[in-house]
């Protein structure tokens, strides 16, 4: 019987991606689903000792395999759109650099994986770093800072100062033992760890804020159907063209009003949302995207989190996988970030973000 031979649609090249740093003296490891190995094809053009391929699975741990199948040191890349990938404990990562792309908790093709590969591929972890530096910088010299939307008339302040929040980055070159979601790009803010939730905590946010650019439906580890989720997401679409008032209160929506016409699917969706679960009212992360150097891919693809336009864009996330079905992120280019000194962290102060959209796939 003749067998069938699949072609690679896919091709890496690990010496592009910056975070990484120097190959000499490591090993590159893929790890990906065996659906994947053959229509994905690694170039060894870089200066690593040896090059791996290994498959994660359904059953696999992927602890287990860090443990037994990877040597140190290594660069580690994460290709697993069929099988979720959970970061393994810090401790376990030894002389290992490992970035996972985001393209489980989304419906993820080789189009769309061959579309953030070169976002990755262009992404400058210097400058990245340099932007992290900028805004924290700012920010620390700042009584607090303002969420406004001067197209929609919006604004909102948060108490970035506030005891217990937690700040991370998920940008910047990685050192050993560091792991990192890529496309990279994001700095959030949640009101405890990410691994973590409690619906007594929430940001200190007050104000109003607009709803209005591209909503990203993650889906959690709860079972669900991938018909339930494009069913929700399509209604929530209509936020691309139309906005939406929040009214947030000590962190919480309290109000919702349609701006436009349109927007009134989004609404009832959010609203349906929020009757089902009222954990979904909290404002519970902030990220602040700052990659330059990614366009829209329109749909529902969590990798578009980290869009930063030209000068950093915002979002907002509802809800928190596991504890939560879904996890509502809603990147918002008409937002800004100021300083209560007037300084703009994110985005431009006086005119809206660019919107770089490329076709869908």
């Amino acid at each position: 019987m003749t067998g069938v031979i699949v072609s690679a649609q896919i091709f890496i090249d690990p010496g592009r991606f910056s975070q990484f740093g120097e190959a000499t003296g490591s090993t590159f490891c893929l790890i990906t689903n065996s659906e994947l190995v053959d229509r994905i094809e690694v170039k060894e053009t870089a200066q690593y000792r040896q090059y791996l391929t290994i498959t994660l699975d359904a059953g696999d741990n992927f602890e287990e395999i860090l443990e037994k199948k990877i040597p140190e040191p290594a660069h580690v890349l994460v290709i697993s759109p069929h099988r979720f990938f959970e970061s393994p404990d810090p401790d376990l990562v030894g002389q290992r650099k490992i970035m996972g792309m985001a393209c489980n908790s989304t419906p993820t093709g080789l189009d769309e994986i061959r579309h953030f590969l070169g976002v990755m591929e262009r992404t400058s972890a210097a400058d990245q770093a340099a932007f992290c530096d900028t805004f924290f910088e700012l920010a620390e010299d700042a009584d607090h800072l303002v969420y406004a939307d001067p197209v929609h008339g919006t604004r909102a302040t948060l108490d970035h100062l506030r005891e217990g929040l937690v700040w991370n980055q998920q940008a910047g070159p990685l050192d050993w033992g560091d792991q990192q979601i890529v496309p990279s790009g994001e700095i959030s803010v949640l009101p405890v760890e990410i691994r973590e939730f409690d619906e007594a905590l929430k940001l200190p946010l007050e104000g109003e804020i607009t709803l209005r650019g591209y909503p990203i439906l993650h889906n959690g580890t709860p079972s669900f159907s991938r018909r339930d989720q494009a069913r929700i997401h399509s209604q929530l679409w209509a936020m691309h063209d139309n906005a939406i008032k929040a009214v947030v209160e000590d962190g919480r929506i309290r109000h919702l009003e349609a701006l436009d016409a349109g927007a009134a699917p989004a609404v009832a969706m959010l609203e349906q949302m929020f009757a089902v679960d009222s954990r979904y009212r909290i404002v519970w992360e902030i990220g602040h995207a700052l990659n330059v150097t990614h366009d829209i891919l329109p749909g529902n693809h969590a990798m578009n989190e980290v869009y930063g336009g030209t000068e950093g864009c915002l979002h907002f996330g509802l809800g928190l996988t596991p504890y939560t079905q879904y996890h509502l992120d809603i990147i918002s280019p008409d937002t800004r970030v100021l300083t209560s000194n007037g300084v703009a962290v994110i985005g431009h102060p006086d005119h809206p973000t660019v919107e770089r959209v490329v076709s869908a796939a």
